[in-house]
């Protein structure tokens, strides 16, 4: 049986503050080989990594990523004081750009555009602006744009069709998910794993999509979802599932 690629969910989050440099480093260094992050628009249009549209739950700062500009929250930590107290003080919110550049030849990216940052500025907004990085670092072949907005995921087909693109879902069917998938040209689907199940898997696999899911943290997990010949599972914990693999647990 071929094994799941293991994703790290906003790097190896369950260790380190998400979506830092430090969680991506970690990540790579348990042997991950792609990486889930997410990106929001500042109020002076840079592209930032992080999850929440809010400050609140992983900085030591508030209010709105949308309403600071990228001076303004290279000010604040990003150590998610929340769980990891002052540990991680020192780390701070990263442009795409910088995350990209640290990760190329490295590892491959998955970039989900989160919903809160999809406007009606098409030819300026963040899909635009997250394919420019993207060309930018050189990494075209090197990563895939995702994201739950429809909107955002069509309008990538246009704007750089190049760059592969994925639907992400939370409760969904299998024809949703094709349909959806279909209008936008998408190559990976990412239902929760609350819907991994059948006909989705298969119906999704025979349209020539790559089906993956999230958030999948333990090993018992990925052993009840290994019939379903997944490509690919986020997961916050993704060095135990890559020593799980190693020692044989899908063999």
């Amino acid at each position: 049986m071929t094994p799941p690629l293991v994703i790290a969910h906003r790097g190896d989050s369950a260790h380190r503050p998400e979506n830092t440099l430090a969680s991506f480093a970690s990540a790579l260094e348990v042997g991950a080989t792609v990486i889930e992050l997410d990106v929001q628009l500042t109020s002076d249009h840079e592209v930032v990594v992080i999850h929440d549209p809010t400050l609140d739950r992983t900085t030591d700062g508030r209010g709105e990523v949308r309403s600071r500009t990228l001076a303004e929250l290279r000010t604040l930590s990003a150590g998610y004081p929340g769980l990891f107290g002052d540990r991680w003080s020192g780390e701070r919110i990263s442009t795409l750009g910088e995350v990209l550049s640290f990760l190329r030849d490295r590892a491959r990216v998955l970039i989900e555009i989160k919903t809160e940052s999809v406007t009606a500025d098409a030819e300026g907004g963040i899909e635009a602006r997250t394919a420019a990085e993207v060309r930018r670092a050189d990494m075209v072949g090197a990563v895939a744009v995702i994201s739950f907005d429809q909107r955002a995921v069509v309008r990538l087909r246009s704007l750089a069709p190049e760059i592969t693109r994925g639907r992400v879902y939370g409760r969904t069917s299998a024809d949703e998910v094709l349909a959806t998938a279909r209008e936008a040209g998408c190559e990976i689907v990412m239902p929760h794993k609350s819907q991994i199940k059948e006909p989705l898997a298969s119906r999704a696999r025979e349209a020539g999509l790559k089906v993956a899911t999230w958030v999948v943290d333990e090993p018992s997990e990925l052993l009840t979802l290994a019939p379903f010949g997944l490509y690919g599972v986020g997961s916050n914990r993704p060095g135990v599932l890559l020593d799980a693999i190693a020692d044989g647990l899908l063999a």
